[in-house]
């Protein structure tokens, strides 16, 4: 409560402030999402159990006057469901203050930004990191975090330059609640940087994306625990103690939109030099086990097990957007590539790739949509799935409904078909003011 109590003080605030200027734009909605795990999944953990049940209010508050702006954006709800943890909460989602005079500009701040072209797939769009944290989050349009960053503009012509400074690190939002994750230190010298270079011509769109900084996913350590210390046998632990670490990344990537009448073409790529990948747990705790038992037996210092090892990673996608009439279809193929021996590491395949598609259509002068995304994995062949219809009932309120079905391969694994128990039917409605 205490959370919630400090985000509407700093929104009213700003209120009472801008209040005393021009040009202020409040706008923001209230949405209920609920879900509820089909019938066809594991009757003892997950069948009828409630997936989503976020209901939440969303304020934006957006002061302009002359050259600079300021913008808040805060969200708090109360989240229900059975399956990740449940309770109020209250997130300040962007909050940062804008100026641009002639070709110049920066932003400072709590902020978002997208890179590349890709819709749904990270190829380029590594700057803001994920919000894993749930379901409903997962399943969100919003499903990114914003970064603490400085932006510089500088805009010229049909070329614009984004040079970013991060100074502090933001990580992938995840559900596991006992699990250590240790963060890098809030120093100067770990920030992060970011460059885009864009140009925008008649025949097509061109950008370049530069990016180093840390992975917003972990590499996840393995330690064994003993009963008894120093331990008679290292080969025989009683336990094992998980954490997670972030290395840092370098990304060097590039993308392009050709517009052809009614259609789109897209292309994005990305390379990342020495990434850094998760070994096998069993390779890790084999290692340490190793590394215990020659120090027992020498009376020297445990050497050090690294829990990741470096590739070269090259990742690419091509898609195609038609908008014919009240139509709108959407198709990519995306491919990633990890160079060199998998022995060791968490990963089946050098090669990775899939497709996603999206199909909608408008009816009753686009008051009534239905559509149909999803993924597919072509590895293990399994997919996700998602129909839904809403309809506006008016201009301020849209209902909507429609499910989350994840589809396991051959194995009953891959990276969708593993979340086959959370597959979903659900309903949603929204205010939007």
């Amino acid at each position: 409560m205490k959370k919630l109590y400090a985000l509407f003080l700093a929104l009213g605030a700003f209120v009472s402030l801008s209040a005393q200027e021009k040009g202020i734009d409040f706008s923001g909605n209230v949405e209920s999402h609920w879900g509820f795990a089909a019938p066809w999944t594991e009757s003892e953990t997950s069948a009828g159990r409630t997936t989503i049940g976020n209901t939440a209010v969303t304020g934006k508050l957006n002061a302009y006057c002359g050259n600079g702006s300021a913008y808040i954006e805060g969200t708090a709800g109360y989240e229900a469901s059975q399956i990740f943890d449940t309770g109020f909460y209250a997130k300040l989602k962007e909050a940062w203050v804008d100026y641009s005079s002639g070709s110049w500009g920066f932003r400072i701040g709590r902020q978002k930004t997208a890179w590349g072209k890709a819709d749904g797939i990270d190829i380029t769009n590594i700057i803001c990191p994920d919000d894993k944290s749930s379901v409903s989050a997962v399943v969100s349009d919003d499903d990114k975090l914003a970064i603490d960053a400085l932006r510089v503009s500088y805009n010229k012509d049909s070329f614009t330059v984004d040079a970013y400074w991060i100074p502090f690190f933001t990580p992938t939002a995840l559900p596991y609640k006992n699990i250590d994750f240790n963060k890098p230190e809030a120093a100067i010298w770990n920030s992060e940087y970011g460059l885009k270079i864009s140009g925008y011509f008649s025949a097509f769109d061109v950008s370049l994306y530069g990016f180093y900084g840390w992975d917003s996913l972990p590499i996840m350590n393995y330690t064994p625990v003993y009963a008894v210390a120093p331990p008679p046998d290292p080969a025989s632990p009683s336990g094992i103690y998980p954490d997670g670490i972030y290395e840092r990344v370098l990304m060097i990537g590039a993308d392009a939109a050709v517009p052809l009448g009614q259609t789109v073409l897209r292309f994005e790529t990305a390379f990342f030099p020495d990434r850094h990948f998760q070994k096998k747990s069993s390779q890790i705790v084999q290692e340490k086990i190793i590394a215990l038992a020659t120090s027992l037996a020498n009376g020297t210092p445990v050497e050090a097990v690294d829990a990741s090892l470096t590739r070269n990673e090259l990742s690419y996608l091509i898609g195609l957007d038609w908008m014919p009439s009240d139509w709108t279809i959407t198709v990519q193929y995306f491919g990633k590539y990890v160079f060199g021996s998998l022995d060791e590491l968490d990963r089946k395949n050098n090669y990775v790739h899939g497709a996603t598609y999206n199909v909608s259509k408008k009816f009753m002068n686009e008051l009534l949509e239905l559509s149909v995304s999803g993924i597919i994995e072509f590895n293990e062949m399994d997919a996700v799935v998602m129909p839904s219809v809403s309809y506006s009932v008016s201009d301020e309120i849209k209902i909507s409904g429609g499910a989350y079905l994840f589809i396991p391969g051959p194995s009953e694994n891959g990276t969708y078909g593993v979340y086959k128990d959370y597959s979903s039917f659900f309903i949603k409605a929204e205010y939007n003011f």
